[in-house]
């Protein structure tokens, strides 16, 4: 008899409950008044937008107000400002045309009022001036764009080249709200061969394609498998952690605790100068890129031993076992740069994506023919001179001049 009665008294909770659900998605308000009209509407255009100040009419039960327009491809756009403002920006231009923008206002019950209709034309839009900005060039083994992202927007880069059968067809797509945009594409011969880009942004805009034809600077990656460890005097010990040497050469890109080796670590004790190690190309080669990639995990990346500043050092013939520096050059100076300059610890997309694609760096085309490499770790992501990481890459030319 206990069970049936609370069973009842349930049953019943459940309905007052749903009962009461039910009435919270309603609208507060339910009268069928259609609330005033904004007044005393002004325009400003901005870039790919365009702001509205008003008057907002005395309704009491007055809610938000509706701008809405459609755009080029047929899609309705709307923004929503509350009572609490006198204004509401409108984004999504697509180009300087002029548009029709309806205003209305909305109560809390969902009435709306008649539309104040207003035709605007909006500045050019950030797509159209970075793309205006567009700029491509021959690279080792492909090509590089760069171009002004002023306002940081949200872009999709799309670049396509032709295929085996001589059809254009997208080849790598780049996702960047960098102020300064540079990519490179790489992978292709030394013959001349056609690019273009095009760009589209958050609200489906899309630019024409650039095009142009370029040739790439001929390069190869160096065989990996000739690469040998070297130790000079006064050279930093690289085994702290399970690590190797010969790990940053085992062609994986690995996160901390993946099998088969991470990378090299020379530990996290306090140093009087900065880690360096020396090793072997196994072959002389005018290079002309370089990449590093930090252990691919969040702890790593901006963080920990990881590599800030850097160098990396070349000389062609065998090195002095002594470690002096006479004889070598430098080829490069490094930064590991974090895309969103936030606090350590605080990781954007941008950021993990840029870790992702590693540190890279064309050699200048003056450097000479090496075979012997060094790297000196001038700071670190924790303001030392350890250094920690998970693979690097050479890419030039060792055929014999």
């Amino acid at each position: 008899m206990i069970s049936r009665k609370f069973t009842i008294w349930a049953c019943g909770l459940l309905f007052v409950f749903s009962s009461c659900a039910e009435d919270m998605v309603k609208p507060i308000e339910n009268d069928k008044d259609a609330p005033g009209t904004v007044q005393d509407v002004k325009t400003e255009s901005l870039p790919g937008a365009v702001k509205f100040t008003y008057t907002l009419p005395s309704d009491p039960d007055l809610l938000y107000v509706l701008a809405k327009y459609t755009n080029k491809t047929g899609k309705v756009m709307e923004f929503r400002s509350s009572f609490y403002t006198n204004s509401v920006t409108v984004e999504g231009f697509g180009d300087t045309d002029t548009y029709k923008v309806e205003l209305y206002t909305v109560d809390r019950s969902e009435n709306r009022s008649q539309p104040q209709i207003v035709e605007v034309a909006p500045l050019t839009p950030p797509i159209l001036s970075c793309y205006e900005s567009l700029s491509m060039v021959s690279d080792f083994g492909g090509m590089t764009f760069e171009m002004d992202n002023q306002f940081k927007s949200d872009l999709a880069i799309y670049v396509c080249t032709p295929d085996e059968l001589g059809d254009m067809v997208l080849a790598e797509t780049f996702y960047s709200a960098r102020e300064e945009i540079a990519y490179s594409v790489r992978g292709y011969d030394a013959v001349p061969r056609r690019f273009g880009i095009f760009l589209q942004d958050k609200y489906g805009n899309e630019t024409d394609t650039l095009f142009t034809e370029l040739t790439p600077i001929y390069e190869r990656e160096l065989d990996k498998t000739k690469f040998r460890e070297m130790y000079l005097q006064n050279d930093s010990r690289v085994d702290s952690y399970d690590g190797k040497m010969e790990y940053v050469w085992n062609g994986r890109i690995s996160k901390d605790g993946d099998s088969g080796g991470v990378g090299l670590h020379t530990g996290t004790g306090t140093k009087d100068g900065p880690a360096v190690f020396t090793f072997d190309l196994g072959v002389l080669a005018k290079l002309s890129r370089f990449a590093l990639w930090a252990i691919q995990d969040e702890k790593h990346f901006y963080n920990d031993m990881s590599p800030r500043r850097y160098e990396v050092w070349g000389c062609a013939t065998e090195p002095n076992p002594d470690g002096s520096w006479d004889q070598w050059v430098k080829l490069l100076d490094m930064e590991n740069v974090k895309p969103s300059g936030s606090p350590i610890g605080i990781l954007t997309e941008d950021d993990i994506e840029a870790a992702k694609i590693g540190d890279q760096a064309n050699v200048p085309l003056d450097m000479p023919r090496v075979r012997y490499i060094r790297i000196k770790c001038l700071k670190n992501w924790s303001n030392n001179y350890n250094i920690c990481f998970t693979e690097l890459t050479f890419w030039g030319n060792d055929n014999e001049e």
